[in-house]
């Protein structure tokens, strides 16, 4: 009976010291402040005080969403971003700000980045302007 009880408490330690071990390096970890907040740190070199149409949407609009095959004329995409007033059809109806900022579900191919989402939510809060 001795040794059945000494070999169970023994048991028992070795179990709780494991128990204890794990526990520690489960709750020990190492993160780079700079990925944890990469939205953060890509928005803090983002220009959206000079936000035009043409220089820095439609840029956006000509990589991402005008490309072949996809918003274009006669593309497979909902509507036709080649120009100023197909892309502003969708940002009036809403769709352009909730596919791409909201959803982030657009572009499927190569999607906003951070710095791209805010200065395209800029240039919609500035109403869309053709500049």
């Amino acid at each position: 009976m001795f040794t059945t009880n000494r070999t169970y408490n023994h048991r028992n330690k070795i179990t709780g010291l494991a128990f204890l071990l794990l526990l520690l390096i489960s709750s020990c970890y190492y993160d780079k402040e700079d990925k944890l907040y990469d939205q953060y740190y890509a928005n803090k070199n983002c220009d959206t005080t000079t936000v035009t149409y043409a220089l820095t949407i439609q840029p956006i609009i000509a990589a991402k969403c005008a490309t072949s095959g996809c918003h274009t004329a006669g593309g497979s995409g909902n509507g036709n971003f080649d120009t100023y007033s197909g892309s502003k059809a969708k940002v009036d109806n809403g769709s352009f700000l909730n596919r791409t900022v909201v959803l982030m579900n657009m572009p499927v191919s190569a999607p906003l980045t951070a710095c791209e989402m805010s200065q395209v939510k800029k240039w919609i809060q500035m109403g869309a302007p053709n500049n």
